[in-house]
């Protein structure tokens, strides 16, 4: 009856989970498996980590803002636009040896961010109550990432991060004629942890086609806490319970994609991804987690000068469209979300990069009694690069 504040789907589970790229790869369909780029920052295979140049330093800072309106399955007309904005990845990344690349950041791994307003009545059917439900927080993600070259043609890599976080609701009771004014705080508290393993595998430089494939795969802890929950009156405690050993299920997830670069310009990218989640009840009819996938296809035009390589781009240009199912079912039916995105990136000197990104996607079926939301976002993002030990201060690397 309110909603005006992301998605009303970030009550359910563990609240909204991201699963694409928020870097350069956005605008190409977050199709970045596969992607090798001297200048750019790959979070989602940390093999790529052995394509930056030696000694160049990466601090990559990526912000989002997003646009929503929703159509609730019993009318017609949509919401007011609900919006928010966000930092949805902060990065510093760079090679330590010819062979071997690190990179360590925090981003967070879902969201919650919802508010909505009901008008109930009291049994005896003459005395309506209002209920206020508002709820924030997420699971932030820190983690670190290693990629070793093996060859000229392959490179490994492996991330291992720490979720912590809490998840936040407010539930308020209020109603002047029987003085009724009660708040309800719940806390989720959990942590986890999450290992990913991936490969790449480049052709041969050199030649009008270059080819590049890549894989990861990853496992979870999953996420262990604590439950607490307080009933306050008047700002007193009336009644607080504490419930330890508190669980919530991560899945193993796998993916693979592949990239073709013509005249190390042009690149067309596609990628599929599986996540295994486990089936858990959340609080909400007939709705559980389920197994998702996603898919993406895209390419990428970098407008370099004439003597070409990678140390030459000046900027580019891409544009690509993404398929997800969702990781809750909602009411026994699947969540599809469909987007198209476009965006570009430009280099403004010689050690500062800007890039953005806009994409358009609709999410939810009214005829499987599901809220309907259209959706814009924008992504914003700026990387600083510089040498990170200078001749000044050693002269190992000379």
């Amino acid at each position: 009856m309110a909603q005006n504040v992301s998605s009303p789907y970030s009550i359910l589970g563990i609240g909204e989970i991201d699963t694409k790229d928020f870097g350069r790869y956005f605008a190409s369909g977050s199709a970045s498996l596969a992607r090798r780029d001297a200048f750019s920052y790959n979070f989602s295979n940390p093999a790529s980590l052995t394509a930056l140049p030696f000694k160049n330093m990466h601090l990559d800072i990526s912000t989002r803002g997003r646009s929503s309106r929703f159509i609730t399955p019993d009318v017609d007309t949509a919401t007011f636009p609900s919006n928010d904005f966000i930092v949805k990845r902060i990065t510093m990344a760079f090679k330590v040896g010819q062979k071997t690349g690190i990179a360590f950041g925090l981003r967070p791994y879902s969201s919650v961010n919802y508010r909505y307003l009901d008008d109930q009545a009291i049994l005896d059917g003459n005395t309506n109550y209002l209920k206020l439900v508002d709820g924030n927080g997420g699971i932030n993600q820190f983690y670190f990432s290693l990629g070793q070259t093996l060859n000229k043609k392959v490179s490994i890599g492996a991330t291992v991060s720490w979720l912590f976080g809490s998840l936040q609701r407010a539930t308020q009771y209020a109603s002047s004629s029987i003085a009724l004014d009660i708040t309800k705080q719940e806390t989720d508290f959990y942590n986890g942890a999450i290992f990913q393993g991936g490969i790449q595998y480049q052709s041969n430089s050199g030649k009008k086609w270059r080819h590049q494939l890549g894989v990861t795969s990853s496992i979870s802890t999953g996420l262990k806490g604590e439950y607490t929950s307080e009933y306050i009156e008047q700002g007193v405690s009336i009644r607080k319970e504490v419930e330890a050993d508190r669980k919530f299920k991560l899945p193993f997830t796998a993916g693979i994609g592949y990239s073709a670069i013509k005249n190390d310009k042009l690149t067309f990218s596609v990628e599929g991804n599986f996540y295994n989640w486990q089936y858990q009840k959340v609080n909400y009819s007939n709705s559980y987690s389920y197994p998702a996938v996603r898919f993406s296809t895209g390419m990428d035009y970098s407008i370099k000068n004439k003597q070409g390589g990678a140390g030459f781009e000046r900027g580019y240009l891409a544009c690509g469209i993404s398929v997800e199912n969702y990781y809750l079912r909602i009411k026994n039916n699947q969540l599809w979300d469909y987007s198209f995105s476009l965006g570009g990136g430009l280099n403004v000197a010689r050690n500062i990069s800007l890039y953005s990104g806009l994409e358009f996607g609709k999410r939810g079926n009214k005829n499987a009694d599901q809220i309907k939301e259209s959706y814009t976002q924008l992504i914003l993002g700026l990387t600083l690069k510089d040498i990170w030990i200078g001749p000044k201060l050693s002269r190992r690397y000379d």
